[in-house]
């Protein structure tokens, strides 16, 4: 009797949780009503992410940061110096901000918000947000979020500080370096159909999965072309197999660069279990072999 396969199991759904999306707002219309730290925060994020932004607020409740943004290095599309007015000013925007410190005024906005379908997000009031902004790691163009939904801003800030420390200083070349690869593979190769997208994908996770964030930061036109001459044939080259120099090409033609237990092209040999015991073994072997030519060094004596 054939033994029976046993059935697939899947993690359980964990409720609670916000769906962590990357939001297109480019071109969005955004009114921000406020103008203080916490606005600046708002506004900064919104102008990164490319919304055209309006905003409201006395002239002398603005932070040094938003006055900067209006007046110094401006980027909104209007800035009106007064309070809010009234229902009329939500006309024609795509997401509302409110960063004021009238609680009952936000709720009442929040509301007409909901009721026009427009999202909302009301500062320091979880219930009335349609969507939270997390702490922020940003590396050019990496961004990692940390949230909290709202119920320990503080403990994310210390999250995404401990997410900072731990990355490594040319990651965003990397990426823009990766980014150049595909953009130019889609250039050598830009068919729509199923079959080629898969292959374009294919072709990328491999060199993706040979290259380390180093190397690929260090990837220059010339090696960015000799990766691309192997698409044809389906073969990922690695940083070795298109480095120039004799260096390279011995550490092509060995396979050299990774660890061989830890398959990662970010792991350092220095870590490597295999190269730990080798060295392990080799400096034991050494040290034995220095004790016994001492000691037969002293018996001959």
């Amino acid at each position: 009797m054939a033994a029976e396969t046993p059935a697939e199991t899947f993690a359980p759904i964990e409720a609670g949780a916000s769906l962590i999306i990357a939001f297109q707002v480019k071109g969005k219309r955004a009114l921000i009503i406020g103008g203080g730290v916490v606005a600046a925060g708002r506004l900064s994020a919104l102008l990164a992410a490319g919304a055209i932004v309006t905003l409201i607020s006395p002239l002398d409740r603005l932070s040094p940061e938003v006055h900067h943004r209006i007046f110094v290095d401006p980027a909104l599309e209007a800035y009106h110096d007064r309070l809010y007015a009234g229902e009329q000013d939500l006309d024609g925007f795509d997401m509302v901000l409110t960063a004021i410190d009238q609680p009952g005024l936000s709720s009442e906005i929040c509301k007409i918000c909901r009721a026009r379908r427009i999202i909302v997000n009301v500062a320091d009031v979880p219930p009335e947000c349609d969507f939270y902004f997390g702490s922020i790691v940003r590396r050019g163009p990496l961004q990692i979020m940390v949230s909290t939904n709202g119920k320990g801003p503080r403990i994310a800030n210390r999250v995404r500080r401990a997410i900072e420390r731990q990355l490594p200083d040319n990651v965003a070349d990397a990426i823009e370096g990766v980014g150049k690869l595909r953009g130019a593979l889609r250039k050598r190769d830009n068919g729509g159909d199923v079959a080629t997208i898969d292959r374009r994908m294919g072709f990328m996770i491999r060199v993706c999965d040979r290259w380390s964030l180093d190397e690929l930061a260090a990837m220059d036109d010339q090696m960015r072309e000799e990766v691309l001459d192997g698409y044809e044939d389906s073969v990922a080259k690695s940083y070795w197999d298109v480095r120039p120099g004799v260096l390279a090409f011995i550490a092509s033609t060995l396979h050299l660069g990774r660890c061989p237990v830890y398959d990662s092209p970010d792991g350092r040999a220095s870590r490597c279990p295999f190269v730990l015991s080798t060295s392990g073994f080799l400096l034991g072997l050494a040290t034995a072999g220095v004790v016994a030519a001492a000691r037969w060094h002293a018996t001959s004596r």
